[in-house]
């Protein structure tokens, strides 16, 4: 699996951000652009609370489907890829595994 990944994402009610998403060995880091702002944002696998496909048309993003990660605290996560088909998949997989782990 790739550790690095281009997507797009929004936190709660945040604006869309761009940028990057990076699997680390304790939890994935979200790093790029708001607008013109610099968004960084590190979420442990262990704060995790449930990982699953949107495919409904408000859960996704520009289109598209969209990974939605909800956490124990904070506001819920939606992500999409910008580049590669079957990104979303490989990613829910992934984190759906380290979320129960």
């Amino acid at each position: 699996m790739r550790s690095t990944y281009a997507v797009v994402w929004r936190e709660g009610d945040a604006p869309l951000a761009r940028g990057r998403l990076e699997l680390l060995p304790g939890g994935l880091e979200l790093d790029g652009l708001a607008g013109s702002e610099h968004v960084t944002l590190a979420i442990g696998y262990d704060e995790l609370a449930g990982v699953r496909i949107g495919r409904s048309s408000d859960e996704r993003l520009n289109g598209h489907p969209s990974l939605l990660l909800d956490r124990v605290d904070g506001e819920p996560i939606v992500l999409a890829s910008v580049a590669l088909q079957g990104v979303v998949a490989e990613l829910a997989t992934h984190l759906a595994g380290c979320a129960a782990a």
